[in-house]
C-alpha cells in the first residue's frame, strides 16, 4: 500500500501543494509552522475523515477560503507490477458539506475509505498513551481489530449504540425490568465485540513482545487486556448488580465501552514505574507490530505518518524503527525540520526529499 501522488489544496496554510511521493520512504522537511505536520494531517483526513489536530472544520481550511481539496492516488500492493490504481478525493467547506469519492464514485461510508486508506500516526501525541486513558488504549486495539475481522465495525456501532439507549433509559429511571430487555441485546453484541478484541490482542501481545526484546532486552512488561467487567463473572451478571449504582448516575459503569490494554512491570502499572523514554519504546512496539500484523493478514503494507519522531526517540532506536518499518514494507512519510537531523538514518535507502519554505513543497534530487 503507498500513495504515489497527492494534491492538497486550501488546507491549513497549503494553498496548493502537490507531491509525487516514493513508494517506500518519504522525507518532508522546512521550519517549524511551515506545513510540514499538515501534509500528514491531510493524509490522515483522506482516511479517516477527521484531523488529529482539531475538530473544528474551519481550522483546517485555509483563512479566507470557503473549503479545502483533497486527492490522493495509490496502489494496494507493494510494488506497481501487483498493485491497482485508486484514487480518492475529499472537498469539505466551511458549512460542513462534503464531497468524497473513491475511485470516481461516490463514497459508501467513513469505514470504506478507513479500509481503503489504511494509516498509522506516529507523533509526539502517540506517547503519552500509556498516561492516558482507557479511551485512547481501547482505540489502538480497535484500529487492528477493525482490519482484522470485518465485522468488528458493526459489533462496535450495535454495542455503542444499546449502550447510548441503556443510559437514557437509566437517566429517565426505568426499572429493572425495563432495563433488563435492553441488556439482554447489549449483552449478545458485547460478547461478540469483546471476543474480536480478544482475538486481535492475543494476535498483537507476542507481537510487542518480540519487538520489545529487538529493542531492549532489558525491559519486561506485562501486558493485559482489560473487557470492561470481571473474568469471574457474565456481564448479565455485572449489569444486574450494577442496576442501583448506574441508576443514581444515569451511567453505565460497566461493559465494552470501559475496554483497555493494561501494562505492568514487576506487578505495578507501568507508568509509575517506567522512565519517559521505555514509555516511547513500549509505544513504538505497539505501532510497530500493528503495522506487522497488518502486513502480514493483507500481503501490503499500511502507511506510517511520521511526524517529528527525531525529537522523540535517540538516533539507536529511532534507527531501529526505521529498519522496522523497512521490514514490513510499509510507505513512511516522515518530517524533520531538516534532513540532516536523520540523513545518517537513511544510508543506503533510497529516498523522496520535499522541502517546504513560504507555502511551497519542492521535491528536491
Amino acid at each position: 500500500m503507498y500513495i504515489s501522488a497527492l494534491n492538497i489544496f486550501q488546507f491549513r496554510n497549503l494553498t496548493n501543494a502537490s507531491l509525487a511521493l516514493h513508494p517506500r520512504v518519504n522525507m518532508i522537511c522546512g521550519q517549524n509552522g511551515s506545513g510540514k505536520t499538515s501534509i500528514l494531517e491531510a493524509i490522515y483526513f483522506l482516511s479517516m475523515g477527521r484531523s488529529f489536530r482539531s475538530s473544528q472544520l474551519a481550522r483546517i481550511i485555509e483563512h479566507e477560503r470557503d473549503n479545502f481539496q483533497l486527492f490522493a492516488k495509490f496502489y494496494s500492493g507493494y510494488e506497481l507490477s501487483n498493485s491497482k490504481e485508486k484514487t480518492l478525493a475529499s472537498m469539505r467547506d466551511k458549512h460542513s458539506k462534503s464531497i468524497v469519492k473513491l475511485n470516481g464514485e461516490d463514497a459508501q461510508s467513513q469505514a470504506q475509505l478507513t479500509r481503503a486508506l489504511p494509516v498509522q500516526l506516529f507523533n509526539p501525541e502517540s506517547f503519552s498513551l500509556i498516561n492516558s486513558g482507557a479511551q485512547q488504549r481501547s482505540k489502538l486495539l480497535d484500529w487492528g481489530a477493525f482490519y482484522h475481522k470485518p465485522e468488528f465495525l458493526t459489533l462496535w456501532q450495535q454495542s455503542k449504540r444499546l449502550i447510548k439507549q441503556r443510559n437514557a433509559a437509566l437517566k429517565q429511571g426505568y426499572p429493572l425490568s425495563y432495563i433488563e430487555i435492553l441488556d439482554q441485546e447489549l449483552v449478545a453484541k458485547s460478547e461478540s465485540l469483546d471476543q474480536a478484541r480478544l482475538e486481535y490482542f492475543e494476535i498483537l501481545m507476542p507481537k510487542v513482545m518480540s519487538i520489545l526484546k529487538e529493542f531492549n532486552n532489558d525491559l519486561t512488561i506485562d501486558m493485559s487486556y482489560y473487557r470492561g467487567w470481571s473474568q469471574d463473572k457474565s456481564l448479565r451478571e455485572v449489569l444486574t448488580s450494577s442496576y442501583v449504582s448506574d441508576l443514581k448516575t444515569g451511567v453505565t459503569s460497566h461493559g465494552v465501552h470501559r475496554a483497555d490494554l493494561r501494562f505492568k512491570v514487576k506487578g505495578h502499572p507501568a507508568q509509575d514505574i517506567l522512565s519517559r523514554g521505555q514509555q516511547k519504546i513500549l509505544i513504538s512496539a505497539l505501532k510497530l507490530a500493528q503495522g506487522e500484523i497488518f502486513s502480514k493478514e493483507h500481503q501490503t503494507g499500511c502507511i506510517y505518518l511520521v511526524d517529528d519522531l527525531h525529537s522523540e526517540l535517540d538516533q539507536a532506536h529511532l534507527q531501529k524503527v526505521l529498519n522496522k518499518l523497512m521490514h514490513i514494507n510499509a510507505q513512511i512519510i516522515m518530517t524533520a525540520i531538516k534532513l540532516e537531523h536523520l540523513q545518517s538514518l537513511l544510508n543506503g535507502i533510497e529516498f523522496a526529499h520535499f522541502q517546504l519554505k513560504d507555502d511551497v513543497c519542492e521535491k528536491l534530487d
